[in-house]
């Protein structure tokens, strides 16, 4: 942040008369020496957490990503999708049987049958 010297009233933290005050081009106020250096380590107390919480954001971000396939809700849909697959396998074997026992029936009937005639 730049500053400039300006010879004005008042400092904007101590309020008192100086001969030169410093504008802080970030804020725009007014400050003696003393409150300007202040003024700054403020500044950069504020950056340095402003950054450190960004950091953390995309930290946090970075872990959603990873810890997608782990999500509670996410784990419940793969369990549903195994359960119904299975459901849905034994549902058809089970058709299958209804089909294929009867048709069975039928041909050793008729085959019986067939013989009776013939012989």
């Amino acid at each position: 942040m730049a500053t400039s010297a300006t010879t004005s009233k008042q400092c904007f933290i101590c309020e008192k008369d100086k001969a030169t005050l410093y504008q802080c081009e970030g804020c725009s106020e007014k400050f003696c020496f003393t409150d300007l250096l202040k003024h700054r380590q403020e500044n950069v107390l504020e950056l340095e957490n402003i950054v450190t919480d960004c950091d953390t954001f995309q930290q946090n971000i970075s872990e959603q990503e990873k810890d997608l396939y782990h999500r509670s809700l996410v784990k419940q849909v793969n369990e549903w999708e195994r359960d119904s697959i299975t459901k849905i396998k034994q549902t058809a074997e089970d058709c299958r049987q209804k089909l294929i026992k009867p048709t069975d029936d039928n041909i050793a009937e008729i085959k019986k049958k067939l013989n009776q005639f013939i012989t």
